[in-house]
């Protein structure tokens, strides 16, 4: 059995270690990830991104800001789709297991 750890109140932390990691650099033009072999990543980017599991990303998908960090569900072969509203940047992916 594994033990979370706990926080100041005695309450258990959920918390992940970072594994895998990759640089996309991101534009204008949509750019994706290599394939994803985890159930939880963490991206953060340089500038604002939208960013899509199910195919190409667009303007319209879910919108990150820039110098903020988001987890989100993956399963195993997806990968992440970026693009910004114009400007250029590098964006993070980190698998965490």
């Amino acid at each position: 059995m594994s033990r979370l750890a706990r926080d100041a109140n005695s309450a258990p932390i959920q918390c992940l270690r970072p594994g895998a990691s990759q640089s996309v650099s991101v534009s204008g033009t949509a750019a994706s990830s290599t394939s994803i072999t985890q159930r939880v990543t963490r991206i953060c980017a340089t500038v604002d991104v939208h960013v899509s599991v199910i195919g190409t990303a667009t303007t319209s998908d879910c919108f990150i800001p820039a110098n903020s960090i988001e987890f989100i569900h993956t399963y195993e072969g997806d990968t992440i789709s970026f693009v910004t509203s114009g400007a250029s940047g590098t964006a993070y992916v980190t698998e965490m297991v």
